[in-house]
């Protein structure tokens, strides 16, 4: 299970829902090497606006890195 959240403090409607996209594009490519039993809850800052799709899951892997399943 995983959920997406981008406020208000991220930027106008169109920042969000970009960071959203990017959020889930890169938890896509990820989630394959997850454990399955965890709930995943992604919050977006301020800087994605600015970040690349690879940005973003680069920043991911590296954060998950201790969840990978064995």
């Amino acid at each position: 299970m995983v959920g997406f959240t981008a406020s208000r403090k991220v930027g106008e409607s169109v920042e969000r829902n970009r960071a959203r996209r990017l959020m889930k594009e890169a938890f896509r490519s990820v989630s394959p090497g997850l454990m399955s039993d965890f709930a995943y809850v992604l919050v977006a800052r301020k800087p994605i606006v600015a970040s690349s799709v690879e940005d973003v899951r680069r920043e991911l892997t590296r954060l998950t890195v201790q969840y990978r399943q064995p």
